[in-house]
């Protein structure tokens, strides 16, 4: 990453380890919500609205992305780590459900502000080697997938339980706030040469390239934890395979995602980016349908080994193209592209009652079938779009 390594290494790693930080203290409401319901004595119901409240915060979280167009950057993601970290106090310290749920709301637009403060200042200075950049972003993210479940064990194991990890890891946010408070971001462009925001996040929804790539995000979004939830529940149920067999497929999933974030550079080389988004479609369309019905376990973890692999290199693309379409405005794109992904959001809850009617095989079908869709949006996309010299 030639421009990146320019820049001062703290504020370069800084950048590169912000989805570290996000995905590995994300997946602790999640990871504890059993524990948070005895504690607190509610209901499965009530305990799954802390779980909605951070996606519902990332609601008023996308005008603090489309503001990283327009302000400081610095002051955005310092204090969105602010209140990050006073969110995981909140939830360490709290015995009401009140309480956890607008800490969650908070959480969830402070997440927006910490991430996307970092991200548009990595598109700044990554330039052309944006998706290697982003690579390198998300191979961390990876590693702080594996963190959380880890964090809530050694909690557990220490005796401090829940809340202990959740008081740990707002003290570590609140490190991170001081860690970008000391850094130099890059600024944006000067008033004047942007649109107000209003009439730029309107003339994003009306152009046809970006709502071509929130199509193609959002449904590529689809392919996530839930996927992995489903496809759990059908080896268990329907092929009658142990808890450690299913989740080996899923485990292969990951590898494979982690190895082509780790390794993009040298497995894109210097393909384009259309190129690269339309050959990985294509092996995702191929391998993921056989990794969820293949008959033998092992072909199963080989194609989710494949689809994890290709799948990390699609997303690395495509975020790329997606923070770079519009020079200045990435905070924006990124807004608009969240927005209208977030229509798949009921995506599961369909899944789940075709599966209630016509039985797990039919709901992980519905989910097999998504790469084909995505194939054919690319393809579109590949049609519209003129060549970029370089991407």
């Amino acid at each position: 990453m030639p421009p990146l390594s320019r820049a001062p290494y703290a504020l370069a790693a800084a950048l590169l380890l912000v989805r570290f930080a996000d995905e590995w203290t994300t997946f602790l409401p999640a990871g504890a919500l059993e524990p948070i319901r005895a504690d607190l004595r509610i209901g499965y119901a009530e305990a799954s609205a802390i779980l909605v409240a951070l996606p519902a915060g990332g609601l008023l979280g996308e005008f603090f992305v489309i503001a990283t167009d327009y302000v400081s950057r610095r002051w955005i993601a310092t204090l969105g780590a602010v209140g990050y970290g006073a969110a995981l106090l909140a939830f360490g310290l709290s015995y009401s459900l009140p309480v956890m749920i607008a800490a969650g709301f908070v959480w969830g637009a402070s997440s927006d502000a910490f991430v996307h403060g970092c991200e548009v200042s990595l598109t700044d200075l990554a330039g052309d080697d944006l998706p290697r950049a982003l690579s390198r972003m998300n191979a961390w993210a990876s590693v702080g997938d594996f963190l959380g479940p880890l964090t809530l064990g050694l909690f557990a194991a220490l005796g401090l339980g829940w809340r202990g990890a959740f008081i740990a890891c707002g003290a570590a946010m609140f490190a991170y706030a001081a860690w970008l408070a000391s850094q130099r971001f890059p600024p944006p462009r000067p008033p004047g040469q942007l649109p107000n925001p209003f009439a730029g996040v309107m003339a994003l929804i009306v152009d046809r390239r970006v709502l071509l790539l929130a199509l193609i995000m959002g449904l590529f979004g689809l392919l996530d934890e839930p996927l992995a939830a489903f496809l759990i529940a059908f080896l268990e149920r329907d092929r009658h395979q142990t808890a450690a067999a299913a989740n080996a497929v899923v485990l292969a999933w990951v590898i494979g995602q982690f190895g082509g974030f780790s390794l993009y550079g040298r497995l894109v080389g210097q393909r384009s980016s259309g190129s690269t988004l339309a050959v990985s479609a294509i092996v995702m369309t191929l391998a993921l349908p056989i990794a969820i019905f293949a008959p033998a376990l092992a072909v199963q973890a080989q194609a989710a080994l494949v689809f994890g692999l290709f799948s990390a290199i699609f997303y690395a693309t495509l975020q790329a193209e997606v923070l770079a379409l519009r020079p200045g405005q990435a905070g924006s794109v990124s807004a608009v592209v969240s927005l209208i992904g977030m229509a798949g959001m009921g995506f599961p809850l369909a899944t789940g009652a075709l599966s209630d009617a016509f039985g797990l095989a039919a709901g992980v079908a519905l989910y097999a079938i998504v790469p084909a869709f995505v194939l054919m949006l690319v393809l579109i996309d590949a049609a519209v779009s003129k060549p970029r010299p370089g991407r």
